[in-house]
């Protein structure tokens, strides 16, 4: 078959494809009605609601099939941005490259839709010439492609949602964080303040899309919360959305997978709005699923950043529950609170230090004791030749590293700790000894003759 009728022959399934997906998305999407009025309309032509949800989706469909260029464009991008260049070493990469975009039609028929949708958005929320048909149709489409939380949806909804809100073109607004002054590209003479225009409807409208994925299922209502997580790097929205006042009525009856995605928002709502992350954070602390439970003990290293009051309860609390996963993950975040807070972390240490799951032994002395060490270079809380003497075989290997690096760089303090030890059990050296006689014979010779009281401490090695 010649190139060119295969690819108009791609063209074709994929538009049908498109126009298939369009009628199933605006059938789901109209039930959210009535649809929210445009934020931008022009005074000299007063704007005319569509009638009913039939005319709307008739308008869409009309205005998909009418503007084929725009549809043989956004195919083009298709191609450029999702056929890999491995393809380029086949023998025909062109008709290699259209069999691959049709293997994907679902992604790419959404990859399309997407792109028609900010285009009517773009059109609508023109300042110049706003279009209110392209609004209605453009929000409506917007609607129904997030009734799936994919990547696209997460991303390019998103942008949509913000480009909204701040009633500004889709394509115009950069939707990532403000840069700061611990970021390159930061520039102290650019304005970061970001207004927005309190007389449009944009705000209304960005609640409407809200409140359609609140009342959808759970596969918007995550989507939603992605959003929202994403929405707290804008201050401006933050309150001009009151964002918070959603966290704190979205966290009563969600179901498990929702409530697990709403604790990855905790750490930067507690930045935002100390009050409300608190309240949301004790409301998921009483729930009892696997899931969220998972989710508060993965977010507590960012807690302890956020709070460090919230973060040593939430540890504490975690620290004390009879679930070994609980704990385990209290003593993963005991690595963060050194850095943060060392005499917090010192008075905590000892519960993992002595659990009775060995596990979480071995998690401590593979990500605090090093730590403690550097803390407490005498080992008065009497930690590590407990652990050592267990003479546990996983852990062993990495504390006889940190007694290497010690009797190498801190002499004395080995000696301390080597001579406890030693009184204790005056075999348990053996294995390090083992170890320290390959690297270095005559070292090893000299700190035994220390220990035993026959020698001095050897000098440090520079």
């Amino acid at each position: 078959m010649d190139f060119s009728r295969q690819r108009q022959q791609t063209a074709d399934i994929i538009h049908t494809r498109c126009l298939e997906m369009l009628n199933d998305l605006m059938v789901i999407s109209v039930l959210d009605w009535p649809l929210p009025p445009p934020p931008i309309v022009d005074s000299e032509f007063p704007f005319i609601e569509p009638e009913s949800t039939t005319q709307v989706i008739e308008q869409v469909e009309g205005l998909f099939n009418v503007d084929r260029a725009k549809f043989n464009s956004l195919l083009d991008e298709c191609r450029e941005s999702m056929v890999p260049h491995r393809l380029s070493l086949t023998s025909d990469p062109d008709k290699e490259g259209e069999k691959w975009l049709l293997r994907r039609l679902v992604e790419v028929a959404r990859r399309i839709l997407f792109g028609v949708c900010e285009g009517w958005l773009a059109m609508a929320l023109d300042r110049d010439a706003p279009d209110v048909t392209r609004w209605y149709t453009g929000i409506a489409l917007a609607n129904g492609l997030c009734t799936q939380g994919d990547g696209l949806a997460e991303n390019r909804g998103y942008h949509i949602l913000e480009s909204i809100a701040m009633t500004s073109q889709p394509g115009r607004w950069p939707t990532r964080p403000l840069s700061g002054p611990h970021q390159l590209d930061w520039n102290q003479q650019n304005p970061t303040e970001i207004n927005l225009d309190e007389e449009s409807g944009g705000i209304d409208a960005a609640h409407w899309l809200l409140d359609a994925l609140e009342q959808g299922n759970e596969e918007r209502k995550v989507l939603l919360v992605k959003w929202m997580r994403l929405m707290l790097e804008r201050p401006i929205l933050v309150e001009k959305m009151a964002l918070p006042n959603r966290f704190e009525q979205m966290v009563r009856s969600q179901p498990e997978l929702v409530a697990a995605e709403l604790v990855s928002c905790v750490p930067r709502l507690l930045e935002v709005n100390p009050e409300s992350g608190l309240t949301v954070l004790t409301a998921l602390q009483t729930r009892v699923e696997p899931r969220v439970n998972l989710a508060l003990a993965d977010i507590l290293p960012y807690l302890l950043r956020a709070s460090l009051d919230v973060g040593l309860a939430s540890l504490d609390q975690l620290a004390d529950a009879e679930d070994s996963g609980a704990r385990s993950a209290a003593t993963a975040a005991l690595k963060e609170l050194a850095t943060i807070d060392s005499e917090a972390f010192l008075s905590r240490i000892k519960k993992s230090a002595t659990d009775e799951d060995p596990g979480i032994r071995r998690l401590f002395i593979q990500t605090c004791l090093r730590d403690y060490l550097e803390l407490n270079r005498v080992d008065s809380q009497n930690i590590f030749v407990p652990l050592w003497l267990e003479n546990d075989e996983v852990a062993g290997v990495r504390m006889r590293e940190l007694l290497l690096r010690m009797q190498d760089v801190d002499t004395e303090s080995f000696a301390i700790i080597g001579n406890m030890i030693h009184s204790k059990s005056a075999n348990s050296l053996d294995k390090f000894w083992s170890v320290l006689e390959i690297r270095n014979p005559e070292r090893a010779e000299a700190w035994k003759a220390h220990i035993i009281g026959q020698g001095p401490i050897p000098e440090p090695l520079t």
